[in-house]
């Protein structure tokens, strides 16, 4: 079939339009009395103006997966932070335990007669350890120490020496550690004066004499409570040989 041309004749100012068979483009001459315009043309251009944009459903299509994007990243960068933070707080937690348990060897090693002439240690059990020492606050006076546990936590008190005796009932108490893991497992090990340091080495067996005491071992087991993966509990411990009642042991 042959193709249409629309024609607009104005030369005598009379406007005739006219369907004519079409030729192929004539050249427009420069009198300008012609001017053709293909039909095809114009539906070509019409549709070419109307695929310009986007639809909506293209939009839609768009906007949600920038959203995925964006959500799977944020997603990602969250849970990094968290794992750090996990680690930070379990880090941090075990520095507290094994600072704790320090101190409390540090006590034990520079453990002394008490001031009223009580022997150096006063009670040794699996969970309660009472000992005199000059360590326990920052005054130069020797206190009675007490460390003792109670409903998943270790205390600790103090009873400072006045008026010729330690009044217990003067006894200031604090928490030193909370989320004990222990359970049954003992908190304190005690040890005679042929403990070498092994870790095979049996320890005295309970009611202990306190007077066949020479080493102190502390066994701190605490709750993984800052989240981290397959880490239920950590374990710290410390040592110390009480200076004044060694025999054969190391400083």
């Amino acid at each position: 079939m042959k193709d249409i041309f629309l024609r607009l004749d104005v030369k005598n100012s009379t406007k005739r339009v006219g369907v004519y068979p079409a030729p192929l483009f004539p050249n427009i001459n420069s009198g300008g009395s012609k001017t053709v315009v293909p039909i095809e043309v114009i539906r070509q251009t019409k549709s070419a103006k109307s695929g310009a944009g986007f639809t909506i459903v293209e939009l839609l299509v768009v906007i949600f997966g920038f959203s995925l994007i964006a959500w799977g990243l944020i997603a990602l960068v969250s849970s990094m932070f968290s794992f750090s933070n996990q680690q930070s707080g379990l880090l941090s937690d075990i520095d507290l335990a094994r600072n704790l348990a320090f101190q409390i060897a540090s006590e034990l090693r520079n453990a002394q007669t008490g001031s009223d002439g009580s022997y150096v240690l006063n009670t040794a059990a699996t969970g309660t350890v009472i000992f005199y020492s000059p360590l326990a606050d920052t005054d130069p006076g020797v206190e009675r120490v007490r460390y003792f546990v109670q409903n998943g936590q270790l205390w600790k008190g103090v009873t400072e020496y006045s008026g010729g005796s330690y009044n217990l009932g003067t006894e200031k108490t604090v928490m030193v550690q909370k989320d004990l893991a222990n359970g049954a497992s003992p908190v304190f090990y005690f040890y005679d004066g042929s403990y070498i340091g092994s870790s095979t080495q049996t320890s005295l067996a309970m009611p202990v004499n306190v007077t066949q005491v020479k080493f102190v071992k502390v066994n701190l087991q605490i709750y993984n409570k800052a989240g981290v993966k397959n880490t239920n509990t950590f374990t710290v411990t410390a040592g110390a040989a009480i200076r004044n009642l060694k025999t054969n042991l190391g400083q």
